[in-house]
């Protein structure tokens, strides 16, 4: 990309200030992270918007309104069937199936599921695309929710049975959201 400016200057005073005029459209703005080893549980429940997994919560502010936010998450867990992944933006459900609404089964990933819900943990990575809309700081968060009438346990970084020993891995689960411009 070439940009060309000539004759400018500022109305008054000596300084010419861009504010993030000069940012292509799609490139990244600013990245942040989380990321966990810490070993614990949750309880998946059948009501409300599904409990957060505040290990990897994501703090952003913005630069541009009219940017994307991009949330991944790469998580270690072991959970039963009958469960689905959500996201949260302050607290608030944002992410699910929305032609469907806000039901217990309705959400924007089901967990994988092995048969074996005691000793072999998996791996899931989760993508969310969120519309920045302003320039207000915001944290996302990464959500389970049981899709049956029952609960679950969720497994953090470890497996259900135990916290790690021979056959029981353990391992790390980490996130990020990348602002990109619009």
């Amino acid at each position: 990309m070439t940009v060309t400016v000539g004759g400018l200057a500022p109305s008054t005073g000596t300084q010419l200030t861009v504010n993030n005029g000069l940012i292509q459209q799609g490139t990244i703005i600013q990245y942040v992270q989380a990321s966990s080893s810490v070993r614990t549980t949750y309880t998946s429940s059948p009501s409300g918007n599904g409990v957060a997994i505040t290990q990897l919560n994501l703090t952003i502010t913005p630069v541009r309104a009219d940017s994307v936010i991009w949330l991944r998450w790469t998580i270690f867990y072991e959970l039963q069937q009958d469960n689905m992944f959500l996201v949260h933006k302050d607290g608030n459900l944002i992410g699910y199936n929305t032609l469907r609404g806000n039901v217990r089964w309705s959400g924007i990933l089901a967990p994988n599921y092995a048969g074996d819900d005691s000793s072999t943990p998996l791996i899931s990575t989760v993508n969310w695309f969120d519309p920045a809309l302003n320039t207000a700081a915001r944290t996302y968060s990464l959500a389970v929710r049981s899709s049956s009438s029952g609960t679950h346990t969720f497994a953090f970084n470890r497996p259900i049975g135990n916290v790690g020993t021979d056959g029981n891995e353990v391992g790390h689960s980490w996130g990020f959201a990348r602002e990109i411009a619009g």
